[in-house]
């Protein structure tokens, strides 16, 4: 017969496996992560690289205009935005979320929606 902590274990585990997607281990160092960028090939990858450090120019650059080196702005600042969206965890946060529920359930404690 199972118990319900077991029951909970493994509902666990199976929304662990199932959301942790973004840090990968990384296979040369314990302790560290890899986090998965894509990109279209290496061009697009030289240009990805190449607008972080424009973005890093504009946000570092804000007495004067805009360096010749950043010909469109607007079009760097949201290739870094599009990045930054790509990294967000968000199969984590839904297990984070589920966690909680079932951790609250198991627990019988009532959810407080305002926190």
């Amino acid at each position: 017969m199972e118990t319900n902590e077991t029951k909970t274990l493994q509902e666990l585990q199976e929304l662990a496996e199932k959301s942790f997607k973004t840090l990968r281990p990384a296979k040369h160092k314990k302790g560290l992560y890899n986090v998965e960028i894509d990109v279209e090939g290496y061009l697009d990858l030289l240009f990805t690289v190449a607008n972080l450090i424009k973005i890093s120019i504009m946000a570092l650059d804000t007495d004067g205009p805009f360096s010749n080196h950043i010909p469109d702005p607007p079009t760097n600042a949201t290739n870094m935005l599009e990045i930054a969206l790509q990294l967000l965890p968000y199969g984590e946060a839904e297990f984070l979320d589920k966690s909680r529920e079932l951790f609250l359930k198991e627990k019988d404690i009532p959810e407080n929606k305002n926190t």
